[in-house]
């Protein structure tokens, strides 16, 4: 077991005490590289994971090979839920964003343990109903809105999730790119760019050290609720 787990560990603790010790020796580490891919859309959904540093993207391929962003797994976040539930491939691939830990925990081995735990179980749904008002959030933000105010909302959006820092800027906790933002939202990377330009143009946003910030997080949202 690595020195490192404060997510694990906390993820544990809602366990009974009983099975706690038991239920983290279940869990191996996968230490990433930044491209490293976790596992493939449509590979079979063995496990769960739980993310304890770094970035995962989760994304799939359009038939025209186009990538399309779900969204951001971040430090305390859990995927591959669908195990609990039955799902039997995977909906989705996971790649590391940069160099990452995350736990592992197969599905032959959590589904025992959940049957004994209602607690657990619990505290698992409830994680997974999170992710759903995630998604719930990010359809709003592109479900027949115009392009200037998907950008704001994603922006906004993922900073929330990669727990910005207070104060003059407020960091995206993963290097965003225009090809990025375009995948979230289902534009044209050229369109992103315009907005994108605009944003910076009046200091809204800005770059630093190749990381994306917003710099005015108040005109941010100015900006999303004007359009």
């Amino acid at each position: 077991m690595a020195s490192k787990c404060v997510y694990l560990d906390e993820f544990v603790s809602h366990a009974k005490k009983s099975i706690r010790e038991k239920l983290k020796d279940k869990f191996t580490q996968m230490s990433l590289d930044r491209g490293q891919f976790i596992f493939f859309e449509g590979d079979d959904a063995a496990a769960l994971y739980l993310v304890e540093s770094g970035v995962i993207e989760a994304n799939v391929i359009h038939g025209d090979g186009k990538v399309y962003i779900f969204h951001f797994i971040f430090p305390g976040d859990i995927f591959g839920e669908g195990v609990v539930y039955g799902q039997q491939y995977y909906l989705f691939s996971a790649v590391a964003r940069k160099e990452a830990t995350v736990w592992k925990i197969a599905k032959d081995d959590l589904i025992p343990l959940l049957e004994s735990d209602t607690d657990m179980e619990r505290h698992i749904l409830r994680l997974v109903g999170k992710e759903l008002d995630s998604s719930y959030i990010k359809a709003r933000c592109i479900a027949g809105e115009r392009v200037e105010r998907r950008v704001a909302c994603i922006l906004l959006k993922t900073l929330d999730e990669g727990a910005g820092i207070p104060g003059c800027a407020e960091r995206m906790d993963t290097p965003l790119t225009n090809r990025d933002i375009s995948g979230l939202i289902g534009s044209t990377e050229e369109t992103v760019s315009r907005v994108m330009s605009r944003l910076k143009k009046e200091g809204i946003v800005g770059t630093k050290d190749k990381q994306l910030k917003v710099l005015d997080r108040d005109a941010l949202v100015s900006y999303f609720e004007s359009m």
